[in-house]
């Protein structure tokens, strides 16, 4: 059985129209269960099954119709196969949407820090729409962005538009390929409103420390960040702020299967303990140049600079990312 969110790499099932819809509405009758229950049982997201195959907009892997015939038997399945699909796709033909004939290939890549770190970057700042990826940030987070360009290029074979909005002061890195938008609605992201619509990290990323450290550094740079704890010492705090509960939960989660102790409010998540700040410093890092800077200073003067002192820094910045601190 796949992981909730991991991309599916088999036979998917085009329904003649309107079979789709009431094939599943079928399916939801007999079970007895709501749209997000029966989306856990088959480790899909809510937006997936009740928003993409209710309504056609994707096809349906095979695994799909083989578990819910065998669970809920509302035909039988040579039945449906003859009679109600009107075609086979090949293996990662990917999610077909209404409309899009000219679809840009793209490469697929496999699970890694890497495409976890991206993960937690997209889930922090990201935005989807049907056929484009946004990612907006602070101005002065231009390097972050070359950096996150590359990555795209190297796990994607896309190119990025990167472009700075004077009159924000702030930064997009826009990805246009309806695929991508597939392979990221396919690991749980959603199209629209993050929050409204239950936006959380795929539950791949859960299986592996590393998967998990990379999700944490992306997550860092966006909605993160290392503050000074108190003017008078020495101490340093590692916050993700977000209004998300999901987001908070995924965050707080992994924390916890890496064994640190963070605690949380209704708009953050925070690790306090300076032992632990360390820890997370040393084996996750970060990669936006603000957040290096800042773990520098703390580690070795014991200080957070201020705002204007970091954008001075910032347009210096000469480090190999991701940084990850060396605590000997």
């Amino acid at each position: 059985m796949r992981d909730r969110g991991e991309r599916l790499k088999e036979p998917r099932l085009k329904f003649r129209k309107g079979l789709q819809k009431k094939f599943l509405e079928k399916v939801k009758e007999k079970s007895g269960l709501n749209w997000s229950k029966l989306a856990e049982k088959l480790n899909l997201s809510e937006h997936t099954l009740a928003f993409d195959l209710r309504n056609e907009k994707s096809t349906m892997p095979e695994s799909i119709l083989i578990k819910l015939i065998k669970e809920y038997p509302i035909e039988k399945l040579e039945i449906i196969k003859k009679y109600w699909i009107e075609e086979v796709l090949e293996k990662n033909w990917g999610q077909k949407l209404v409309g899009n004939n000219n679809l840009k290939k793209i490469k697929y890549p496999e699970k890694s820090e890497d495409l976890a770190e991206l993960l937690g970057v997209i889930l922090g700042d990201g935005h989807l729409e049907r056929k484009t990826l946004t990612i907006t940030g602070n101005e002065n987070e231009i390097e972050h962005y070359k950096y996150l360009s590359k990555k795209f290029n190297l796990l994607f074979g896309l190119n990025t538009k990167i472009t700075k909005i004077r009159k924000q002061n702030s930064i997009q890195l826009k990805v246009y390929s309806t695929n991508l938008i597939q392979f990221l609605l396919e690991n749980n992201f959603v199209l629209g409103n993050k929050i409204k619509n239950k936006e959380s990290l795929p539950r791949w990323i859960f299986e592996k420390t590393e998967y998990i450290n990379g999700a944490l550094r992306g997550l860092l740079d966006t909605d993160g960040g290392i503050y000074l704890k108190q003017k008078k010492y020495k101490r340093a705090i590692i916050e993700f702020q977000t209004t998300s509960p999901y987001i908070r939960k995924d965050i707080f989660e992994m924390l916890r299967k890496i064994d640190l102790n963070p605690s949380k409010s209704a708009t953050n998540v925070r690790i306090q303990d300076q032992s632990e700040v360390k820890i997370f410093l040393s084996r996750i890092g970060c990669t936006n140049p603000k957040n290096i800077i800042r773990t520098k200073h703390y580690l070795e003067k014991g200080i957070i600079p201020k705002k204007e002192r970091l954008k001075k820094e910032i347009k210096s910045f000469k480090v190999a990312q991701p940084f990850k601190a060396s605590l000997v």
